[in-house]
């Protein structure tokens, strides 16, 4: 039976998913708590990834494309060498920005991961959240709904209105999900603990 905490790390390009995984692994590695990372670049060559592996972290990296349809494969081969390998306690995954969560959710269930297990955290960027509502709404439509928490980043770059904003899409798609409005720079350890419960 699995029993690592599967963390997602869901949203837009540029919404903040890097650095909200970067900081609850620095918060888990303080907690002494064994941690792995799968980060999922469209393309051959993965920035956010030398710069993981440069601040000491192990990262699996799964290139070639979208995880969620043409390399489920290699997530589920991914998941089962970490949980069968290591003891480990937590996995931080950040889906490509063009992934579909919804078809993640089949490959996380055969590696073992239940909903007690799996927690979706969507970062949403309040400063576009019109360009969304306009352009990506199929994406929203999907994507919010499967969140059990949304992290409304950039508060202190946003106007009030494009928070409420924000906040009133989320409650549209997803009236249950726990919502928590921050700017990731400033983010406070009691802020990262809902993330990893």
């Amino acid at each position: 039976m699995n029993t690592s905490k599967m963390i997602l790390f869901t949203g837009f390009l540029g919404s903040g998913k890097t650095s909200l995984l970067l900081k609850t692994a620095r918060y888990l590695a303080g907690q002494e708590k064994q941690c792995a990372i799968i980060v999922n670049e469209v393309g051959e060559i993965g920035i956010d990834n030398l710069q993981m592996k440069k601040m000491g972290y192990d990262v699996w990296e799964i290139f070639g494309g979208c995880i969620c349809c043409t390399l489920a494969v290699s997530l589920e081969e991914t998941i089962s060498n970490l949980t069968t390998n290591y003891k480990i306690e937590y996995i931080l995954m950040e889906p490509s920005g063009a992934a579909d969560p919804k078809a993640l959710f089949g490959p996380l269930e055969h590696g073992g991961f239940k909903k007690d297990n799996l927690n979706n955290v969507f970062i949403m960027d309040p400063t576009r959240v019109e360009m969304f509502k306009a352009v990506l709404e199929p994406y929203l439509q999907s994507s919010i709904p499967l969140a059990d928490l949304v992290v409304i980043n950039k508060i202190d770059v946003a106007s009030t209105a494009e928070i409420d904003a924000s906040e009133n899409v989320v409650q549209a798609y997803n009236p249950g999900a726990a919502i928590i409005r921050a700017n990731l720079n400033e983010l406070e350890d009691r802020q990262i603990e809902l993330l990893i419960r």
